[in-house]
């Protein structure tokens, strides 16, 4: 089966809030800490805290929803939802990519790979945050579907604050169709 981006979206659309917090959460948790302390971190460290907070709050918010199951792959983690789609968390680019130094089953992950314990056949996507120009706020939560080091599409979730009925509930970032 290949998916589209309209299938991919309307499987996770029951946890677009759900996704839109642990994603938000995870940098304000970070942009907590002292100043004195934000100052000395580098923008790996940073990241890296990040990255950290929201998968945390995935693991209490996402972990044992109904449809939901977390799995640790050698140090990927990754949610399962509804036995098709399966989402890990990252900090990413305007166009979707994430910026990290890719362990071997995260570069078979982007590729779409069928990896332990996952759905077959893999819909792979990454759920994460585009930060603003200063690193301190998050400009959109958004969801892409890698092939490699490209990026299939990208599409940003609208926040329940912003979204009106009759809508839909992402918009298209970026596409190669």
């Amino acid at each position: 089966m290949e998916w589209t981006m309209e299938d991919a979206m309307s499987a996770l659309d029951p946890h677009f809030d759900v996704i839109d917090a642990i994603c938000r959460t995870g940098l304000a948790t970070y942009r907590r800490y002292p100043p004195e302390m934000l100052i000395e971190h580098s923008s790996r460290a940073a990241a890296t805290c990040t990255y950290d907070h929201m998968v945390a709050q995935a693991e209490r918010s996402l972990t044992g929803r109904d449809g939901v199951m977390f799995l640790d792959i050698r140090g990927l983690k990754v949610w399962v939802i509804d036995n098709k789609t399966v989402i890990r968390f990252k900090k990413m680019d305007e166009d979707g990519h994430s910026r990290n130094y890719p362990t071997k089953q995260a570069k078979d992950y982007d590729r779409q790979q069928q990896l332990p314990g996952l759905p077959f056949p893999p819909l792979n996507l990454v759920a994460g945050y585009l930060m603003d120009a200063t690193g301190t706020e998050v400009v959109r939560v958004q969801v892409s579907r890698p092939l490699g080091k490209l990026i299939d599409w990208c599409a940003a979730i609208v926040p329940a604050s912003e979204w009106k009925i009759g809508e839909r509930r992402w918009v298209v970032v970026n596409a190669r169709f």
